[in-house]
């Protein structure tokens, strides 16, 4: 699959994997934030995906080796059963729409887990939620 990319778009995708943000990427590659939407949206035609959740989990999936070095793992003990449940989900790379369909729950319910998750695993984004969740996955 990488050697579809272009050469920024795989910078793209490793720092994606990293779980920086758009801005991050931009100021850190020294471009503008649209090239790199633009970049994420060629990424996600050329890879089959639909969402950036899919595509974040697909980056994380590509760096693997080395988030497994870097990364704090998740504190899953923190979690109710029903937030773990979400952010196994989220970490597999399904949007919020797509979880409530699987839990026959609300789309906001799952946004509320998903909320709470983050408060009580001190994470800010999906793409640390997803990077941070790859490193250890409750069985």
């Amino acid at each position: 699959m990488s050697e579809m990319l272009t050469h920024r778009e795989r910078q793209v995708l490793v720092l994606t994997g990293r779980g920086l943000r758009s801005v991050e990427i931009a100021a850190e590659l020294g471009i503008c934030e649209l090239t790199i939407r633009k970049h994420r949206s060629s990424i996600m035609r050329k890879a089959g995906l639909r969402s950036t959740a899919q595509l974040i989990a697909f980056a994380g999936g590509q760096e693997a080796d080395e988030v497994q070095g870097t990364a704090e793992p998740l504190s899953w003990d923190r979690l109710c059963p029903r937030e773990a449940e979400v952010v196994r989900h989220v970490v597999a790379g399904c949007t919020s729409k797509e979880i409530a369909r699987l839990l026959k729950i609300s789309p906001l319910t799952v946004q509320k887990h998903r909320e709470r998750a983050r408060e009580k695993l001190g994470v800010h984004t999906v793409g640390e939620m997803i990077t941070r969740g790859r490193v250890c996955r409750p069985a």
